[in-house]
């Protein structure tokens, strides 16, 4: 009798173990989904990294415009996205020589909205549209270029991308 209950006892520990070795994978597996591998050295330099906000002519025309500029020393580079302040921008570069210059733009149009103490009232008034799959844990003023070579893809991260004034056109 004694021996069996041992081998319970060893196989209820060895489920046990089974199934906190799953969990911990699991736990893994789904931490390692919000960040993509980002490159410590990248094929290229940073010389300005800069972004605006810019209100349009029309009530609730408004956007942000990020700009990317650097030189490269590889031919075989292509960019396509920026990623930056919960949105991913899509990217056309222009190259110049072994220079490039990154522009990605995202505008949104926001009617107007119920503002009122009555929650009845606010009905019909639609959040803003947030990528809600959004790769990367990223401060404000960071951003990551997707880029790729020879059709391998990448990721590097850039800083302090610097906030110019809100532009304002007619």
């Amino acid at each position: 009798m004694k021996e069996h209950i041992k081998k319970l006892f060893i196989k209820n520990q060895m489920t046990k173990s089974i199934i906190y070795l799953l969990f911990f994978t699991l736990f893994l597996n789904l931490t390692s989904c919000k960040t993509q591998s980002i490159q410590q050295k990248a094929p290229f330099n940073i010389t300005e990294k800069s972004y605006f906000k810019w209100v349009g002519g029309k009530k609730g025309n408004q956007g942000t415009t990020i700009k990317i500029v650097g030189n490269f020393e590889t031919t075989s580079l292509g960019f396509s996205n920026i990623y930056f302040q919960n949105y991913k921008y899509k990217v056309v570069p222009e190259i110049n020589g072994s220079s490039f210059t990154l522009i990605g733009n995202r505008s949104s149009y926001k009617k107007d909205m119920n503002m009122s103490g009555n929650a009845v009232d606010e009905y019909g008034n639609t959040p803003p549209k947030i990528d809600k799959d959004f790769p990367f844990d990223l401060q404000i003023d960071e951003a990551v270029i997707e880029y790729s070579i020879n059709g391998q893809v990448y990721f590097q991260k850039i800083e302090s991308v610097k906030q110019l004034e809100t532009v304002y056109y007619p």
